[in-house]
C-alpha cells in the first residue's frame, strides 16, 4: 500500500474547530472524518474526549457505534424513492407535529410545540426534518413489507464498511429488524429516523459519500493507492440525482444552513439523538448526539465530511452545533487552497 492520507496542516486546523465547539457546548466527546469522494482517502481523522480534568485529549473512538439520529433520514428517504411508490413532490400530512404510535407512544417533530408543519412535500419532510414526514414515505413504500426496508438498506450498503485497516475494533452494525421476536409494527418509524441502529460515524460517512459520488461506494482507507468498491451502484441514477438535490435544500434552505458558506455550494443533513439518560435522585439529564453529515461543493463534489459530537443536556442541535464545526472547516479548506470557491 502506499503513504498516509492524512493531511497535518488539515488535522490540526480541524481539531482546533472540533475542540472550540466542544469547549463552548460542554461537550463529552467528538469526532470529525473528511474524506475524498472518489478515493475514500480519510484527509483528516479526529476524535476528542473530556478528561477527569475536563480538559480535551485526543482520542481514538472512530469505531464508537450509537444512535445517530436524523442523519439517518437520507437513508431511508432514499430506500423509499428506490421502490417507486414514493416522490419527492408527494405531499404528507404531519398535523401538528405529533404522531400517535399507539396508545402509550407519541412521535414528535421538532416544532410540534409552534403547531408543525402541516401538510408539506416529501423533499421538504427532509429539508426540515420531519419526523413524521421521513415515517409516512417509509410507511408508504414499505408499511405492507417492513422487512423489504430492512433488505433495501442491506442492499444499498448502509452500514459498511464492518472493518477499516488502522481503526481498531470497528464491526458491524446492530439493529432491530421484523425478524426479531420481539418485533413491533411501529419500530420501522423510530428505525427511519435513526433509532435501534447502533453505527459509527465513518459507516454514516461513507454512505453519504456514496452520495456524493453519484451511487458508487468506496471504502474509506488511511493508505493511498487503492480504491476499493464496496458497491457499484447504492441505488438508481434518478434516485440519487433526486437525494442530491434535497441534500444541498437542506443546507441552503433547511435546517442545515449553518453548514453552508457563500463561498460554495454545500449538501447534508442533520441529526440530532437521544442516546442515553441519567438518573440523579429525582432528576434526570439526557445526552444527545449531534451531527452534521454532508460533501463540497455539491455541484461537484470534492470532499465529504461528518461531525459527531455528544452532550449532556439542551440545548442540542446537530444543525447549529456540529453543523458549525463543518461551516468553519470548509471554509478553511477554501481558505488554504485544498477547494476553489464557486465560480473560480
Amino acid at each position: 500500500m502506499g503513504d498516509p492520507t492524512i493531511i497535518p496542516e488539515l488535522q490540526e486546523a480541524v481539531e482546533s474547530f472540533l475542540m472550540a465547539e466542544m469547549e463552548e457546548i460542554g461537550a463529552t466527546q467528538g469526532q470529525t472524518i473528511i474524506m475524498d469522494v472518489q478515493t475514500g482517502e480519510i484527509m483528516s481523522m479526529v476524535g476528542l474526549e473530556m478528561n477527569f480534568e475536563k480538559k480535551y485529549q485526543p482520542c481514538k473512538n472512530f469505531a464508537y457505534q450509537q444512535d445517530m439520529g436524523s442523519v439517518m433520514k437520507t437513508v431511508s428517504l432514499l430506500a423509499a424513492l428506490e421502490t417507486g411508490k414514493v416522490k419527492l413532490s408527494d405531499e404528507v400530512n404531519v398535523g401538528i407535529g405529533i404522531h400517535a404510535l399507539n396508545n402509550d407512544i407519541v412521535m414528535r417533530d421538532h416544532n410540534w410545540h409552534r403547531g408543525g408543519y402541516g401538510v408539506i412535500s416529501v423533499a421538504k419532510a427532509l429539508m426540515v426534518s420531519s419526523n413524521i414526514g421521513i415515517c409516512k414515505a417509509v410507511d408508504k413504500a414499505f408499511g405492507k413489507n417492513q422487512q423489504q426496508f430492512y433488505d433495501m438498506l442491506d442492499k444499498m450498503g448502509y452500514g459498511q464498511p464492518d472493518s477499516i485497516e488502522g481503526i481498531v475494533g470497528l464491526k458491524p452494525t446492530t439493529y432491530n429488524s421484523p425478524k426479531d421476536s420481539d418485533w413491533v409494527n411501529y419500530n420501522m418509524w423510530w428505525s427511519a429516523i435513526g433509532y435501534d441502529r447502533k453505527i459509527a460515524p465513518i459507516q454514516v460517512l461513507t454512505f453519504y459519500n456514496a452520495i456524493a459520488n453519484d451511487g458508487k461506494m468506496v471504502k474509506p482507507t488511511l493508505k493511498t493507492g487503492v480504491v476499493e468498491i464496496i458497491n457499484p451502484q447504492i441505488a438508481s441514477k434518478a434516485s440519487i440525482d433526486s437525494i442530491q438535490v434535497v441534500l444541498e435544500r437542506v443546507v441552503s434552505e433547511g435546517l442545515g444552513k449553518r453548514a453552508g458558506t457563500p463561498l460554495l455550494l454545500v449538501a447534508g443533513k442533520t441529526g440530532t439523538s437521544e442516546v442515553a439518560e441519567y438518573y440523579y435522585g429525582d432528576n434526570s439529564v439526557a445526552e444527545y448526539q449531534l451531527a452534521f453529515c454532508g460533501y463540497f461543493p455539491a455541484d461537484k463534489p470534492k470532499y465529504s465530511m461528518i461531525v459527531s459530537i455528544n452532550k449532556i443536556g439542551l440545548p442540542a442541535s446537530g444543525g447549529f452545533m456540529a453543523g458549525q464545526v463543518f461551516h468553519n472547516i470548509v471554509e478553511w479548506m477554501i481558505k488554504h487552497g485544498m477547494v476553489s470557491p464557486t465560480g473560480q
